[in-house]
């Protein structure tokens, strides 16, 4: 059986480099695949995986893209994602930067919308010239078409690699910033943002000055700063729950993608900047300090760094905030560790928090 999985892998790509790989073979070697790959052995079933994923540069990005969706699969499924790390890195590293350049002269060419409409009409004038500006730039440079269509479909199973495999994830930090720059037209960038710039194992202090309490801790695989919050929630010191079992476990990736569930917030989060003379935060009611919150939509990597800590503060909430019981990816685990910091540690923290507040604030 060792051998079925990898012979079938190998012709499983070779059907998919065939001009007739849509007639039903390549499905039914698909199938054959699944069947075999749980009697695998290791060994041929890391073979057969860097097998497939050197497709996702020898195919065309159409068969590339089941080569992604079955390797993603093998790796849901719990094989090594190892052998997969290369060909998948690299098919990132070959077209995300293309398409990134091809947005960008699109961008140039659209011009600014006319000034009679208003904001609702300006946006859909920009997203329709952008979608013209695209195809016309993409006319022009085929080899970018060709580079925009396979980052669409190999980008499903860079997802699944990244998910598990912490290491890859840090190779490939250095093209989160180039899929920001074309996340607004390209569905695959946006989602690849959001995964590689998870945080692994970064220490975090989290303090309320309200109550002279505070934790310190690593925290990894958070995706954004509603699940941050989920955590904090359960992980800070409490007299009763502040957050469901369920909703904690759905945070951490332990339990469903999803639950029928609300969290209701009990804090104003507010970065190490927002502290005022005396340890005091301000009134979150104030919108004129809102660039010192911690907003649920950003991502724990936005946090400002203080000591090598990404510094939470917690203050009262000044209204109700709520949000799903949800995390963004489905196999990436969470976890936040926690320990209580003495009364000593709360003030020396303090202390550091309010003089670099104080030497951050505007003369």
């Amino acid at each position: 059986m060792a051998t079925d999985i990898v012979s079938t892998a190998r012709e499983l790509l070779d059907a998919l480099a065939s001009n007739t790989w849509t007639d039903g073979r390549a499905d039914g070697l698909i199938q054959a695949l699944g069947e075999s790959i749980g009697q695998a052995s290791p060994q041929a079933s890391r073979q057969a995986m860097a097998t497939l994923a050197s497709g996702l540069h020898s195919l065309d990005p159409e068969p590339a893209g089941v080569t992604s969706r079955v390797v993603g699969a093998m790796i849901e499924a719990g094989h090594d994602p190892r052998p997969a790390r290369p060909a998948m890195l690299g098919a990132l590293q070959q077209t995300l930067p293309v398409c990134a350049s091809l947005a960008e002269q699109a961008r140039a060419e659209i011009g600014e919308p006319p000034e009679d409409l208003d904001e609702d009409e300006a946006e859909e004038w920009l997203v329709e010239r952008a979608a013209e500006a695209l195809n016309e730039a993409a006319a022009r440079r085929p080899a970018a078409a060709i580079a925009w269509q396979r980052l669409h479909e190999v980008w499903p199973g860079a997802i699944a690699l990244f998910s598990v495999d912490p290491e890859a994830r840090a190779e490939a930090q250095d093209l989160a910033p180039i899929a920001e720059r074309v996340e607004d037209v390209h569905e695959a960038a946006g989602w690849l943002r959001a995964m590689l710039t998870v945080l692994h194992d970064e220490p975090y202090v989290a303090l309320e000055p309200g109550t002279r309490t505070g934790i310190i801790g690593r925290m990894s695989g958070i995706v954004e700063n509603f699940q941050l919050n989920t955590l904090l929630m359960d992980e800070f010191p409490r007299d009763a729950p502040r957050v469901s079992k369920a909703a904690v476990a759905v945070a951490r990736g332990e339990g469903p993608q999803q639950i029928d569930e609300t969290v209701t917030g009990v804090w104003n989060l507010f970065t190490y900047e927002a502290l005022q003379p005396g340890g005091t935060l301000p009134d979150p009611a104030d919108i004129s300090l809102s660039h010192t919150w911690i907003w649920n939509e950003g991502m724990p990597s936005d946090i400002p760094l203080l000591d090598g800590h990404r510094v939470i503060l917690l203050g009262p909430a000044a209204y109700s905030r709520h949000w799903q019981a949800q995390r963004m990816f489905l196999k990436l685990p969470a976890r936040l560790t926690a320990d209580l910091l003495g009364e000593d540690a709360v003030k020396q923290w303090l202390a550091k928090i309010e003089a670099a507040a104080a030497g951050s604030s505007p003369a």
